[in-house]
């Protein structure tokens, strides 16, 4: 499974205790994390290749490129990315 987090690396406003913590979880349940900066020409690519219009967003993929799920805007609790892959 792997996780891609799509944020500006430009807002610093934008980093979080709640997103430390997403990040936490996802590396204590092995959860790949690729961050993707939005204002980078290939970070606006890819955002727009998962048609994610708001930041921040999380992505949750399956090893074989298959979306489990988007959250747009702001980040989910780790329990709702738990629920989607199945960890509950």
């Amino acid at each position: 499974m792997k996780a891609l987090l799509f944020l500006s690396e430009k807002d610093t406003n934008s980093r979080t205790s709640s997103m430390d913590d997403l990040i936490k979880n996802l590396k204590i349940n092995n959860i790949q994390l690729e961050k993707v900066d939005i204002d980078s020409a290939r970070g606006a690519e890819r955002a727009e290749s998962y048609d994610v219009m708001s930041f921040p967003s999380l992505a949750l993929i399956r090893e074989d490129g298959v979306v489990v799920n988007i959250w747009q805007g702001e980040l989910p609790d780790y329990s709702f990315i738990s629920q989607s892959i199945g960890h509950i």
